[in-house]
């Protein structure tokens, strides 16, 4: 991710800067995190980040249009998986090669749903493979729903903060701490989820 990140930032600083300005720069956001749910291979924030930073006034409205369109885009790709996947899902998960992480996500769909979409929202596991599957799989909509659009907003905000704060030692922070972050989220859900299976 750093290669890219650094790429994308060099683009974005010595040719584009002026793009962040302009009224295409939004839509471009929300187009990214749509598609980066259902097909796009990269992650939304090689685009996100360097944004960011070239706009520090913008980095919230980044985040939060990131935000919508990933959570839209889960929404396409859910009933794509509900309704297409012999014909659209199939093919994309052996086109990345994730027919293995679609085998082991539905043999634990039914005891851990909500769970694996938060994981899958929040960490930088392939979202389309979470939204996709969960589709296919027919975890119920509403629990989709509420796992995704909150391990999304988590994940989106919290990189505007840390931008906010680090700025361009950001990349550094997010590899460093992000994963931390992420331990510990998964750590308490998790807690919470077993207390409430198996002991209330």
């Amino acid at each position: 991710m750093r290669k890219l990140f650094n790429f994308c930032k060099d683009l974005i600083d010595n040719q584009i800067k002026a793009f962040s300005n302009t009224k295409f720069a939004m839509p471009f956001v929300f187009f990214i995190g749509y598609i980066e749910a259902i097909i796009f291979p990269l992650p939304q924030e090689i685009f996100m980040v360097p944004m960011m930073l070239s706009e520090r006034s913008k980095i919230f409205r980044i985040a939060f249009f990131s935000f919508i369109g990933s959570i839209i885009g889960g929404i396409t790709a859910y009933y794509l998986g509900l309704l297409f996947f012999d014909s659209i899902v199939n093919p994309i998960l052996n086109l990345y090669n994730y027919s293995n992480n679609f085998e082991f996500f539905k043999t634990q769909i039914n005891e851990y749903g909500f769970i694996y979409v938060f994981i899958g929202g929040f960490t930088p596991l392939p979202f389309k493979i979470i939204t996709l599957s969960s589709g296919a799989l027919s975890i119920p909509l509403w629990n989709f729903l509420i796992a995704a659009i909150l391990s999304r907003s988590i994940r989106f905000y919290l990189i505007g903060f840390l931008v906010w704060k680090y700025s361009d030692k950001v990349i550094n922070t997010i590899d460093r701490k992000l994963n931390l972050i992420t331990l510990i989220l998964f750590t308490i859900i998790l807690t919470i989820y077993l207390c409430y299976k198996f002991i209330l």
